[in-house]
C-alpha cells in the first residue's frame, strides 16, 4: 500500500493511494490499526506533504563502496538530522547560508513501524513499516571541517522525503539516481550497499531506540560527475525504481 500525508481544505491528514483516489483515515498508518474516514479525488486541490513527521532522522554516511572508502569502514557512520520544517515532494528548501556550498542528495529512507529496541536479525524486518525516497540536502562546514556536523546537516528543510511512503515495496536490485537540474550526478543500485536494512536496525537498536514514525536514510550512491552546489531556483530529483521520484526545488533565505 503506499500512503501519503496532504493538506486538503487547509487540514492536514493522512491518506491511502487508490488509482486517482485518496483514502483518508483517521490517524497516521504507522500507529496501528486505523479506520477508513471518506475519499477524495487526487487532484490539484491536493497538496502532497512529506509523509510522516519522525521524532528522529538518523542518516548512514559512506554507505557505498567508494565513497569516501566506506568499505573499510568497520561499523555504519551515523548522524542526526533536524525533524524541523521536512520538506515533502514539489517542496522548497530554504538555505539559511549566505555564503556556504550545499548540494542535495538521493537515498531510500526507511520508516519505522514499531517501537524498536534491541532487534535482531529474525525480527528487525518486522519493525519496517515501509519505505520512501530520500534527499539529504547538505552543507559545507567553516574550515574544512566534517561536513557531517549539525550546522551541515540539520538546518530546517535540510531533509527532504516523499512522494509516499510505500509499504510493499522490497529493496533489491533497484537503481537508485540524483539529477541536479537534469544532470544525472549520482547512480547505483540498492543492492551495492555496505549495510542493508536489518544489519542497520540490529546495530542502531542496539544504542538507541527507534520510534513509530522515525526515518533512517541509507546513504547516497557514488556520484557519476563532479559535485554541483544549489543556485537559486534549481531543481533536484531523487529517484528509485518502483518507488518514485521525490522532487525538491532551491532557494536562498539570505540570513547569514
Amino acid at each position: 500500500m503506499k500512503y501519503i500525508r496532504f493538506l486538503h481544505n487547509q487540514k492536514i491528514c493522512y491518506g491511502r493511494l487508490e488509482d486517482d483516489e485518496i483514502v483518508v483515515i483517521d490517524k497516521a498508518p504507522w500507529l496501528g490499526s486505523y479506520s477508513d474516514l471518506h475519499r477524495i479525488k487526487y487532484d490539484h486541490t491536493v497538496q502532497i506533504l512529506n509523509p510522516c513527521s519522525p521524532n528522529k532522522i538518523i542518516g548512514v554516511a559512506l554507505n557505498y563502496p567508494g565513497v569516501a572508502k566506506g568499505e573499510e569502514n568497520s561499523e555504519p557512520l551515523v548522524f542526526l538530522k533536524s525533524t524541523s520544517k521536512i520538506v515533502g515532494h514539489n517542496g522548497t528548501v530554504l538555505n539559511p547560508y549566505s555564503k556556504t556550498n550545499v548540494w542535495g542528495e538521493c537515498e531510500l529512507a526507511i520508516v519505522i513501524g514499531a517501537e524498536s529496541s534491541q532487534l535482531t536479525p529474525d525480527n528487525a524486518s518486522d519493525h519496517i513499516f515501509g519505505y520512501t525516497v530520500g534527499n539529504d540536502i547538505t552543507a559545507e562546514n567553516l574550515d574544512g571541517r566534517d561536513h557531517h556536523l549539525a550546522k551541515s546537516k540539520a538546518a530546517d528543510s535540510f531533509c527532504a522525503l516523499g512522494p509516499y511512503i510505500d509499504t510493499d515495496f522490497e529493496p533489491k536490485e533497484q537503481q537508485i539516481k540524483g539529477f541536479h537540474n537534469s544532470i544525472l550526478l549520482r547512480e547505483g543500485r540498492l543492492s551495492d550497499r555496505l549495510w542493508l536494512e536489518k544489519e542497520l536496525l540490529v546495530w542502531l537498536t542496539s544504542w538507541m531506540t527507534l520510534e513509530p514514525g522515525d526515518v533512517v536514510l541509507t546513504g547516497a550512491p557514488n556520484r557519476v560527475r563532479s559535485r554541483i552546489y544549489f543556485e537559486e531556483n534549481d531543481i533536484f530529483v531523487s529517484s528509485i525504481d518502483g518507488l518514485g521520484e521525490l522532487k525538491i526545488s532551491f532557494k536562498n533565505r539570505n540570513e547569514g
